[in-house]
């Protein structure tokens, strides 16, 4: 499901046009979201995390299980409620004798980190129906609970750590479905990092960083405009969107992987910002379903004299904008506040918003 009022758009168009732009789409691209009855971003995410397994943890892209005889620190263990509604994860044995939790060590140093960034479960039919960021400033032991959707018979857990890879529980069958069909409660939605989260975030991202890319810094506008996140300030002096890309070169693209799809997803995964004192005050997680560009709109924190955006590319890596100096505003809100609803908006032929009205 797409916005479909569109208007040309202009090779010049001016950064206060884009910004109006931006702003009309956002607010009409969160319509759609409320209305869309399926998302790509948990499948997509699913498809990225075996990716990475390919690529960095184990040649066949296997994914990691229970060894008879090793630590199950890894392992993801899902339980269900004596009436089958309510499923948990747990990751790794603890409450056994001799068993242990996968720690959860929050750290702004790259060197250090190392948690459970999400859990995933997956159905009998392979599709992706729960998903969860976890926040690795809580003590272990990784846990989520989450409503077992309608119509499913099997659950298979997984959990992606940040180190060690993509790791898979056993199946857990129900004894009979909970209903015949699937419910609108079993589409799977995007899960953002929690804020207390979001230091180790960009920690793991700066590791990667380094360890896939070779860099010791995120890559920069003169590396590349179609991965640079620009920055740009409303005219109500309180709020800003951001754009991955420009209007006039290129624009990033949004590409998830749907369910039962082999498509390997291409997209900007998370937008966040920090200030001059390098403290993030806001992050997002993007979902790619029916877009085709990676913005946010977000307000300005009061306090806030410069701003930075970063966007990580599931394929190249972190990249950092320009920097932007903030006018004092009296309006301005008061410490870090969460972005818009608004991921993107799509983009065709023709700018899909309304320039006049």
């Amino acid at each position: 499901q797409r916005i479909t009022i569109s208007t040309n758009l202009s090779a010049g168009m001016t950064r206060s046009s884009l910004s109006l732009a931006l702003m009309v789409a956002s607010a009409s691209a969160a319509t759609v979201a409320v209305l869309a009855d399926s998302s790509e971003i948990c499948p997509t995410l699913y498809a990225d995390f075996h990716r990475r397994q390919l690529a960095d943890f184990s040649p066949a892209g296997d994914v990691f299980v229970f060894v008879e005889g090793e630590s199950a620190k890894h392992i993801p263990f899902l339980a269900l409620s004596d009436d089958g509604k309510t499923g948990t994860v747990v990751v790794g044995n603890g409450d056994e004798e001799g068993g242990v939790y996968h720690p959860m060590v929050a750290s702004e140093d790259p060197g250090a980190v190392h948690y459970v960034t999400h859990i995933l479960v997956k159905d009998q039919d392979g599709n992706v129906v729960v998903t969860e960021s976890l926040d690795p400033t809580v003590e272990a032991p990784a846990k989520i609970t989450f409503d077992v959707p309608a119509g499913v018979t099997e659950l298979i857990p997984y959990e992606w750590c940040n180190l060690h890879g993509l790791w898979k529980g056993e199946s857990v069958p129900l004894p009979t479905p909970i209903s015949e069909e699937r419910s609108i409660d079993a589409v799977c939605s995007i899960s953002d990092h929690p804020k207390a989260a979001w230091p180790s975030v960009h920690a793991d991202f700066l590791r990667q960083q380094k360890s896939t890319f070779e860099s010791d810094a995120p890559f920069s506008e003169s590396d590349g405009e179609k991965h640079t996140p620009y920055i740009s300030l409303k005219d109500d002096g309180s709020t800003a969107s951001i754009l991955v890309g420009k209007i006039s070169g290129a624009i990033h693209p949004m590409n998830g992987t749907p369910d039962g799809s082999d498509e390997e997803p291409h997209w900007i995964t998370e937008i966040y910002v920090v200030d001059q004192d390098g403290a993030i005050v806001t992050m997002h997680s993007l979902d790619p379903t029916d877009v085709d560009v990676a913005t946010m709109d977000f307000e300005i924190p009061k306090g806030a004299e410069t701003l930075k955006a970063y966007a990580w590319c599931n394929i190249h890596g972190l990249w950092e904008g320009p920097e932007v100096e903030v006018e004092t505003v009296s309006t301005q809100s008061d410490g870090a506040v969460a972005a818009s609803v608004s991921t993107g908006f799509a983009f065709g032929a023709t700018f899909l918003a309304v320039l006049n009205m």
